[in-house]
Parts: C-alpha cells; structure tokens; sequence
C-alpha cells in the first residue's frame, strides 16, 4: 500500500476515527527517536534557518528526535 492510499483511507473515515489517527500521528514522533539521517536532515535545516524562531523550533525537534520520548 502507498501512502498516496492510505491517506485516501484516511480522509474515507468518519470524523471520530479519523482524529485518533491525527492523534496517534502528532504522538508518533514523540514517542520514537529519529533515524540518523533525519537527524542530519534536521540540523542542516536548522543550521540554514535564517529566521530565529523557526531555528529554535528545528532545534527543539532535533534535541526531541534524538533523545525520544522520556
């Protein structure tokens, strides 16, 4: 299945149902620590963010990506 499919099954699903997958999508992250290359993907992003809150957010979700949930 791609992705393409399942987020066509996801916009097919009643309101109630769909939220919990927004839900378990938003806790996902948070709960399992990123790869190494998305980590590098991040602090590339953050290194070359020009706009000094969009860093802090970039570095935020780096020091989250590598550590996970506590």
């Amino acid at each position: 299945m791609t992705a393409a499919q399942i987020i066509h099954e996801i916009e097919c699903l009643p309101p109630f149902e769909k939220a919990k997958v927004v839900r378990y999508a938003k806790e996902l992250p948070v709960t399992q620590p990123l790869s190494g290359t998305d980590l590098t993907e991040l602090a590339q992003r953050m290194v070359g963010a020009t706009d000094p809150v969009e860093a802090q957010c970039l570095k935020a979700e780096l020091v989250n990506g590598f550590y996970g949930d506590k």
